[in-house]
Formats: C-alpha cells, sequence, structure tokens
C-alpha cells in the first residue's frame, strides 16, 4: 500500500515540473521581479456574556510575503503571526486559536503578545497549478471557508478547528508541515494536499485532502472535499483515548452564491474520529478525572450577507451534532447525552472607508456544552482596522 502511494505521490510532484521543462523561455533571463507584501488586521470588542462584560482579541494579525518572479514563475515565501493586543483569556472566534495537536482536547497555552499563524513557500506555476509548502491555509478550508465569514462567530459545525485548535494536525484548518497542490481548467478547480507531520508514527504520510470546486454558473459555486488524517495504529490500539475507533476522517460539500448585494452560502460536514473534548469521569477511589474524548458528528452551516454601500447585514447559524453514545469499559459516559453546538447568529457593520470597519454580532445559543453546561449565548460590538502594501521592484543580473 505505501509503495502504491508513493509512486503516485512522485508522479504527483513530478507532473507540474515536466510540463515546465517542456515550455519555451519567452522572457528575458536577466532580470527578476522582486515583491514584498505588507499587511495588519488588527480587530478587538467588548463581549457580553454570562452577565459580564470584557474586551477581547478577535484574532489580529500581522503578517507579510515576498515574492520573485522570473520567466512566468513566481517564487514566494510568506510568514503570518498573530497579535494578541489585548491577551484576552477567552475568544469566541474559533480561527483564533493557534494551538496544536488533536489528541490534546482543548489544551491550553499562555497568550504571548505573537504567536504563529501561518508560515510557508511556495512557486506558482502560472497554468500549471501552485504549490505550496509549510503551515498553511488547508485544502479541506477552500470548501468550510464558504460559510466561515462572520466577523466573530461561525465555523463550529464544519470540524475545521478541532479539538479546540487551529485545524493544524488534522490538516483541517491551517494545516501543520504540509504539501499542497492547486490549479484549475475552465470552470473546475481543484487541490491535494499531503502532510508529513513527524517520523515516529510509522508512516511517511500522515495525512491526505482532496477538493473539487465547479463554478455552475456565474454566481454559483459547488464544493466538495475530504481529508484524511493517519495516526499511528499502536496509539488507536492503547485504549488512552475514549471513543477513538480509527483514523479521523472528514467530509464536507459547500454552495456559494454571489449575487449584486447579495452573498449566500451553505455547508454540510460530517467527521468520523475526528474531534475531541475533555470530558468527566467520577471515580470513587480515584475521584475526578478528565479524560480525552474522540466523538464523530454531523454539522451544517448557513451565511447570508446583504450589503449596501458601506452596511452590511449578516445572519446565519451552526448546527452540530455529536454522537453521544461513547461509554468508557466500566459502562461510564464521560460526555453529556445532550453534547451539541447549536446556535444563530446575527450581526451589522459599518465600513466607512475600505480600511476601517465597525462591527457589532450576536450568537443566539441554544446548544449543550460537553458536560452539560448551557452554551452562552453573547452580544459583541467592536472595531476592525486593516493596512495592506505592497513594494516592487526589478533587479538584473
Amino acid at each position: 500500500m505505501n509503495d502504491r502511494m508513493g509512486k503516485f505521490f512522485l508522479c504527483f510532484l513530478l507532473l507540474p515540473v515536466s510540463q515546465l521543462l517542456a515550455q519555451p523561455a519567452t522572457e528575458s533571463r536577466d532580470s527578476t521581479a522582486v515583491q514584498f507584501r505588507l499587511y495588519g488586521s488588527f480587530r478587538g470588542h467588548f463581549a457580553a456574556y454570562n452577565k459580564e462584560v470584557e474586551i477581547q482579541e478577535n484574532a489580529s494579525r500581522l503578517g507579510f510575503e515576498i515574492s520573485a518572479i522570473r520567466k512566468g514563475i513566481r517564487y514566494f515565501a510568506g510568514l503570518e503571526m498573530q497579535v494578541n493586543m489585548f491577551r484576552s483569556a477567552t475568544s469566541f472566534n474559533l480561527s483564533a486559536s493557534t494551538t496544536g495537536g488533536y489528541l490534546q482536547a482543548d489544551r491550553n497555552q499562555d497568550r504571548q503578545l505573537l504567536s504563529s499563524r501561518l508560515g510557508y513557500m511556495g512557486v506558482d506555476l502560472g497554468k500549471w497549478g501552485t504549490v505550496v509548502l509549510g503551515k498553511q491555509r488547508s485544502i479541506y478550508y477552500d470548501i468550510t471557508g464558504y460559510t466561515d465569514r462572520f466577523n466573530v462567530f461561525g465555523g463550529g459545525a464544519s470540524a475545521t478547528y478541532t479539538a479546540g485548535t487551529d485545524g493544524g494536525y488534522t490538516g483541517t484548518g491551517r494545516a501543520d508541515q504540509a504539501l499542497t497542490y492547486r490549479n484549475s481548467t475552465g470552470r473546475f478547480s481543484y487541490g491535494a494536499q499531503f502532510q508529513f507531520l513527524n517520523s515516529n508514527n510509522n508512516r511517511w504520510l500522515d495525512g491526505l485532502a482532496f477538493n473539487l470546486q465547479v463554478q455552475l454558473i456565474e454566481q454559483l459555486k459547488f464544493g466538495i472535499v475530504v481529508n484524511q488524517s493517519f495516526l499511528n495504529p499502536s496509539l488507536i490500539n492503547s485504549g488512552e483515548f475514549i471513543g477513538l475507533k480509527g483514523n479521523p476522517r472528514y467530509y464536507a460539500a459547500g454552495v456559494n452564491y454571489r449575487a449584486g448585494n447579495w452573498e449566500i452560502a451553505g455547508l454540510l460536514s460530517r467527521q468520523q474520529n475526528g474531534d475531541a473534548v475533555n470530558g468527566r469521569i467520577i471515580d470513587p477511589v480515584n475521584g475526578i478525572s478528565n479524560p480525552v474524548v474522540v466523538f464523530e458528528a454531523v454539522g451544517g452551516e448557513l451565511y447570508f450577507n446583504y450589503h449596501w454601500k458601506k452596511v452590511s447585514v449578516l445572519l446565519g447559524g451552526n448546527y452540530y451534532q455529536p454522537d453521544t453514545d461513547i461509554f468508557t469499559s466500566r459502562g461510564e459516559r464521560p460526555i453529556n447525552a445532550a453534547f451539541k453546538r447549536r446556535y444563530i447568529i446575527a450581526g451589522a457593520a459599518y465600513q466607512p472607508f475600505r480600511l476601517l470597519k465597525f462591527y457589532s454580532e450576536a450568537r443566539i445559543a441554544n446548544g449543550t456544552a460537553a458536560l452539560g453546561s448551557r452554551e452562552p449565548s453573547v452580544f459583541t460590538i467592536g472595531i476592525r482596522l486593516d493596512a495592506e502594501g505592497v513594494f516592487s521592484k526589478k533587479l538584473y543580473d
């Protein structure tokens, strides 16, 4: 099996290279165009929930990308850092997590001023596609990102940000140590992703994903994706993680419609062994323990945006239904039978000019957390400031 996958992977890598070598050189050999792009997005808000008000960070980031263009080929590298300006302990923006791992569910980390979001290198071969290596936006997120477009909430029913992380280890969010290939032909665009996470799990390939998007009409796009992660078999068979029965697998299908002042998107997802939470077991001898519980789930997301001049109105919702029929070897149920994520999102934004946005967004929740508490409803009001600059220069040999 590994030999066949190795041959397929080698052929996959050599295809764009062979096509590149076959094309004639048409540009001057003695000049290179260099571009440097610097950008920042600074976001913060007041959040009212549980009869309290808190100033919260909302996934601010600062990044750059440098490109060298020669003979029609663009070579590039980029870095993006999260800026935790307010050091708030809570964030309702799921994409704000920079925590790695998967089976270390809901792992907390100290909020440093800067933490890594992206780091990648790549080459754009024009009509032969783009190859990128490093920590980057995943092939899975190409599809689940259809509905993850709210200012604060959303992304909670697509299994993108697994186990309270940024989806890096599972390759569903900002994929760790990934090699991706993207290209488009006519109405079709497609992508593939391969992960190489470590050398101690008896596998040379730790994850792969494939997606396909079709522009059905000018305004309507449809996309599907499958993402497969590979764990060490000894980890699956160890019994250390309750509910873990096999390798994580993720499926998603979405539609996106844009016409005039409207944008409408919908998404359906299904994951197997693909998400985790901390459960609770009360033992009369050992006391309370909080084991990692892996579960399967189905989910759905909706996103509506109507914008008129400088004002936008947003509406949508997330519904995530886990399979809670999970028991320990002693018949204990480590997570609540009513565990599910269910909320409506409503908001508005005002953008007086291109770089500045004021937003207000509410999450009206009717779900239950893994340990049985009610998910809180939240109201936010905040501000977002964006800036970007591109600097270009031509160098001669």
